[in-house]
């Protein structure tokens, strides 16, 4: 639920809470990224792997797959990242806007 709240928060993404099971469906769409890029930049900038779930068929497409499994500590310091990666890509964003 945490993980829900603060990822939740985030411009550009979308949680929807996992009914059962250990991991989220994060929906990146809304950076402007796709899945793979949005898993590259992350993994590649802020060191946090997720999985590209653009293969789990066309619902999850623009969307990646993080796992819960780790503990409470790392899962907020992973929330940390990303969402430094993604406030990073909305700066970048204006910036390319604003010329």
């Amino acid at each position: 639920d945490a993980v829900v709240r603060r990822l939740g928060q985030l411009p550009g993404l979308a949680c929807t809470p996992p009914a059962a099971g250990m991991f989220l469906m994060l929906d990146v769409r809304g950076t402007g990224l796709d899945a793979m890029g949005f898993a590259r930049g992350l993994l590649d900038s802020e060191a946090v792997a997720v999985l590209p779930a653009d293969a789990f068929g066309g619902a999850a497409e623009g969307h990646v797959r993080m796992s819960l499994t780790v503990p409470e500590d790392r899962l907020a310091e992973a929330c940390n990242r990303i969402g430094r990666f993604v406030f990073r890509l909305g700066a970048t964003s204006r910036r390319l806007a604003t010329g």
